[in-house]
């Protein structure tokens, strides 16, 4: 067995000892048994594309034969270390995104022609796959070891592995398909958000429409954002037309007007309607109506925790009915009411029952839209956010029963 990692930047030289270059990558055929087809030897900048039926074996150096044909990248090919190296592992079932650290490769002389052959056989995802890379995999492994640690190698077989996937520059496991559309779309949302914008698009496109739409509906405004400002309007359209229309109005007004304006107008009629409705509400500050009156707690803390804290602030609060959980950063990641406080155990740190999908708003809100959300999802009320998720306050309904009277007395 032999990690590509072991031949990168080998010697290349004939069988007469004449120096070719230095193996910069394998190119292996895209099939259920990835076969090396050929190599790429780079030499001073220049790279030359040798066909492997010339390697006589990979050493301490690459020998090949004394007379090769050079070629070109052919139709279901790939590159090694463009196509696989490097790349974005699904790993559903582990809930994580690991990378492809090294290439397994497979030697074996074929018993009818006695020609050396290699085969892709795998990957590996784990921590001994960086550090063989690094060079530094038998150092590392010897002062672990001295701290009684034992490092275990992660591997994943290429028949675990979505061939078609690579071409799109991402590696799925196959086993892993359905785990991938029986997780809830809140739960996804969560783990997408510890990524990057562009695996979050990579992710989406392995969902059907229905589902990858709730996934976008329970990420971040910031996240929504910058997936929207980045896609044509048809797309965007097709999107927002599957979602709640106070949630795909809340994307909306964070987007440019040219381009909410155009994806609006590619949206079936009826939805349009129902969100140029919620658009077209006055933006009446809502700063007046912001209230610096909750309790905020760590997600570590209990029920009891809380509980003192509550019986000793609590003459500083008019009304309390829910408690907010905040990160180390300051940014709002759940909440939890009262009831649901005293019902748990004493000792149950607070993130194991909080609710993590929350209906909030933002300074630039309008006025009207905090008023539906309130009334819509019957909250006593509603946390305002910056764009770093930062708890600015809350809403109180009392802050905005004026304004539902007066829309009754109409």
């Amino acid at each position: 067995m032999l990690y590509f990692s072991e031949l990168d930047r080998k010697k290349v030289m004939t069988n007469d000892g004449i120096f070719i270059g230095w193996l910069d990558d394998i190119i292996f055929l895209l099939d259920n048994n990835p076969k090396v087809t050929k190599i790429v030897v780079d030499f001073k900048g220049t790279k030359t594309i040798i066909n492997a039926d010339a390697i006589h074996k990979f050493n301490t150096v690459v020998r090949i034969a004394k007379f090769y044909t050079q070629a070109e990248l052919a139709e279901n090919e790939l590159y090694v270390k463009r196509n696989l190296l490097d790349k974005q592992v699904i790993d559903i079932s582990g809930n994580k995104i690991v990378r492809a650290n090294d290439v397994i490769i497979h030697e074996q002389v074929n018993l009818s022609s006695h020609n050396y052959e290699c085969y892709i056989s795998g990957v590996d995802i784990g921590l001994i796959g960086l550090l063989r890379r690094l060079h530094i995999e038998n150092a590392m492994t010897r002062i672990i070891h001295f701290f009684g640690v034992n490092m275990v190698s992660n591997f994943l077989s290429w028949a675990d592995i979505q061939p078609l996937d690579l071409v799109r520059g991402s590696i799925r496991i196959k086993k892993e398909d359905s785990k991938l559309q029986n997780m809830r779309p809140e739960d996804l949302a969560d783990h997408l958000e510890k990524t990057n914008e562009l695996n979050i698009k990579k992710f989406l496109k392995l969902l059907d429409k229905d589902f990858a739409t709730e996934v976008i509906s329970n990420l971040n405004i910031n996240y929504q954002r910058d997936l929207f400002r980045t896609w044509k309007a048809e797309k965007a359209a097709s999107i927002i037309g599957k979602m709640d229309t106070d949630i795909a109005t809340d994307i909306l007004l964070t987007l440019s007007k040219k381009k909410r304006d155009e994806i609006v107008m590619s949206v079936n009629e009826k939805k349009r309607s129902a969100i140029q409705a919620l658009l077209s509400l006055t933006r009446t500050p809502i700063s007046k109506r912001i209230s610096s009156e909750f309790l905020v707690a760590d997600p570590s803390q209990t029920p009891r925790d809380i509980l003192q804290k509550i019986r000793k602030t609590a003459s500083e609060f008019s009304a309390l009915d829910y408690i907010y959980i905040i990160n180390q950063k300051k940014q709002l990641i759940g909440a939890c009411n009262l009831q649901e406080l005293l019902t748990q155990q004493e000792d149950t740190p607070i993130y194991k029952f909080m609710s993590q999908n929350l209906i909030e708003a933002h300074l630039k809100t309008p006025l009207e839209m905090v008023v539906y959300k309130i009334v819509k999802y019957r909250l006593h009320a509603l946390p305002i956010v910056d764009s770093n998720r930062e708890l600015i306050g809350i809403i109180p309904f009392d802050n905005i029963s004026d304004i539902i009277e007066a829309k009754f007395s109409q």
